[in-house]
């Protein structure tokens, strides 16, 4: 994907540009734990190229900059596109459906919800307009997000920040099942794994874990969990940490 520096020159040049890097499918699924940060190495005119293979499972750990020292030039901020098709494949096919509600879902949890950015790829029609079945399709998913993550519970809220810590005092007690986290990323991405905890009992507990976060990761109970007092614990990371967001939110599904 290229773009004119002088005719759109806030345009994000993605893939193997400056800007972006492709995520290794079209599944629009991102890793796990999606690092912005990358080892990379310089292709033929100074093109951006992975020092890893582009569809390696480990991207950014400290394990894998290790890895990739020796093809390694530098490394860069460059965070993941999933690329993905509302329909099976990137043009239009009459015979063709969109994907179901259910399956966009998955696909934005796994893909913004791993700190990636989504391109969700509309064909138009043979008449060059966006075909109708889509358009229903995509206002059900906005709706059907918008029920996921309904009001953030945690605004307004009593919150306490410390080096690596983050606690929220609801003021009384909810039920969370979901959970939205940011780094502050100007700051670059620190995160190597935290733990999410409830105050239940008189005592901490995990409600769940990850690796990393960046600028966004949302995590998904199975069940809601009742709680007044919340907090996420930072348990690796690579420098001081600095919390851009810790938003909780009881799905309406």
């Amino acid at each position: 994907m290229g773009a004119s520096p002088a005719l759109a020159p806030d345009a994000a040049i993605a893939v193997t540009g400056p800007d972006l890097r492709w995520v290794g499918n079209e599944s629009g699924l991102a890793r796990e734990d999606e690092w912005s940060v990358v080892p990379v190495k310089e292709n033929q005119y100074g093109r951006t190229d992975w020092a890893l293979s582009y569809d390696t499972a480990d991207q950014g750990s400290r394990a894998a900059l290790v890895r990739a020292q020796p093809t390694t030039d530098y490394l860069q901020w460059w965070p993941a596109e999933c690329d993905v098709s509302i329909r099976d494949g990137w043009f239009y096919h009459a015979d063709q459906q969109p994907k179901s509600v259910d399956q966009l879902t998955d696909i934005y949890f796994g893909s913004v919800g791993r700190n990636s950015v989504l391109l969700l790829n509309i064909p138009p029609d043979t008449d060059g307009l966006l075909p109708a079945a889509d358009v229903t399709r995509l206002r059900e998913f906005r709706e059907r997000i918008d029920r996921e993550l309904p009001e953030d519970l945690a605004r307004g809220a009593r919150t306490t920040v410390a080096p690596g810590l983050v606690t929220v005092d609801l003021g009384t007690a909810r039920e969370v099942d979901r959970f939205r986290l940011a780094e502050d990323i100007a700051h670059g991405q620190q995160v190597e794994s935290l733990v999410v905890e409830a105050l239940r009992d008189g005592a901490w507990t995990e409600v769940t874990r990850a690796g990393t976060v960046g600028a966004s990761r949302i995590l998904l109970l199975p069940v809601p969990v009742r709680a007044r007092r919340w907090r996420v614990r930072v348990t690796g990371s690579r420098t001081a940490v600095r919390m851009a967001e810790f938003a909780m939110y009881r799905s309406r599904r």
